[in-house]
């Protein structure tokens, strides 16, 4: 059966989305597509850019890694910088468990290693990128 952006999201969310990553977002969660909850909270956003409809499946897509920025006075006024000993935690736990994955469905890798990044809040969060692959049985919609 063909497999959609939707179904990269779920297998890699479900890969990541387990006790000890969930403890590391000390309340927070993963989520697909977009994040959910405010920029106070740490939190994982899988998302998909799209994948082909071959025999052999290629997608790639996103784990950004949220965390609260530290909130540093410069010259009487306050800057938020990222909190880079937690965007590395987080982005360090998360990539060996998608890095090299190969189940019965898919297989996956992370193909650029953690990015800080800023959001169009002024938080910031870990950019990892990875590709996706998946062998297509069902012939009859290529």
């Amino acid at each position: 059966m063909a497999k959609d952006g939707f179904d990269i999201v779920t297998d890699v969310m479900n890969l990541i989305n387990i006790p000890s990553i969930l403890a590391l977002l000390e309340g927070g969660q993963v989520d697909p597509s977009v994040k959910t909850t405010s920029s106070s909270v740490k939190g994982i956003v899988v998302s998909s850019l799209g994948i082909t409809n071959g025999a052999e499946q290629v997608g790639n897509g996103n784990i950004n890694c949220y965390a609260p920025p530290i909130i540093s006075t410069i010259d009487d006024k306050s800057v938020l910088l990222p909190d880079q000993s937690a965007l590395s935690t987080l982005a360090k736990a998360i990539s060996p468990l998608v890095d090299g994955y190969r189940g019965s469905n898919f297989e996956c890798w992370i193909t650029t290693m953690p990015t800080i990044m800023q959001d169009t809040e002024g938080g910031y969060f870990a950019n990892l990128q990875f590709e996706y692959r998946a062998s297509q049985y069902n012939l009859k919609n290529i």
